[in-house]
């Protein structure tokens, strides 16, 4: 597939929600859920600031794994997540994949990203929660942006260019914005900061844990390596998550 242009974005983020999430082409995504719809193994682990996380698939697509930072905070995590998705369902050239910072000049990455954008804030449901004088002078107040951020989950940077990239604001605007110190004025509107913050360490998503037991039960691994598998994920920390 060539590199994306913002049509193709749209296009491409509309299949994933008609034919694969079955949701509308203008509501917020919950990726956990979404994650859990497709059947994607996903654990969140503490990895180096570089890397967001990865994504592999078995030949066939039947078995597919994500592995997400949860060192990145909770609104870069559904970028993330977004992001590996395209890799899963639409890159040409499938293979194990690692989302990091030092790729993002390449154009299959700077593909997933216009894929993830138009995904977890797709224009229709922007523009339906932007008033129309703001629409009309292509700039917004930060009451705005925060509503938007918390509605669909995103942060506060990746929602500017979002709309920056769509016209919706000036580059002036934007720039304005992305001087604003977002916690601060979330901290002083009463938003909850989660958003903005590290989180799921430990989480798991999927029946890893039910594969391993039936393997256990079925004697196919002893009780040590029954163990050892969910130590290797951290199962069960899952329990102790908050904010997720």
């Amino acid at each position: 597939m060539k590199k994306l242009n913002l049509e193709t974005a749209d296009l491409l983020a509309a299949k994933m929600r008609s034919e694969y999430l079955r949701i509308s082409s203008n509501e917020p995504v919950n990726m956990k859920t979404a994650l859990r719809q497709l059947n994607i193994m996903t654990v969140y682990r503490p990895l180096s600031d570089n890397l967001f996380g990865m994504s592999l698939a078995s030949s066939d697509k039947k078995h597919q794994f994500m592995l997400v930072n949860s060192n990145s905070t909770r609104g870069r995590q559904h970028f993330t997540i977004a992001h590996e998705l395209y890799h899963l369902y639409f890159d040409d050239n499938p293979k194990p994949h690692f989302c990091s910072r030092d790729n993002d000049t390449d154009p299959a990455e700077r593909s997933a990203n216009m894929f993830a954008s138009a995904l977890l804030m797709p224009k229709e449901g922007l523009l339906q929660n932007i008033s129309t004088a703001e629409i009309s002078n292509k700039e917004v107040e930060i009451d705005t942006l925060l509503r938007l951020e918390h509605l669909f989950g995103i942060s506060h940077q990746t929602l500017v260019l979002r709309l920056k990239e769509l016209r919706v604001i000036t580059p002036a605007c934007a720039d304005e914005m992305m001087n604003r110190s977002i916690t601060t004025e979330s901290r002083l509107r009463g938003y909850d900061l989660d958003l903005y913050q590290k989180g799921n360490e430990g989480l798991i998503i999927g029946d890893f844990g039910s594969k391993a037991r039936k393997l256990f039960d079925e004697n196919r691994i002893s009780e040590g390596h029954y163990l050892e598998l969910l130590n290797l994920i951290g199962y069960g920390k899952s329990e102790n998550c908050s904010g997720c």
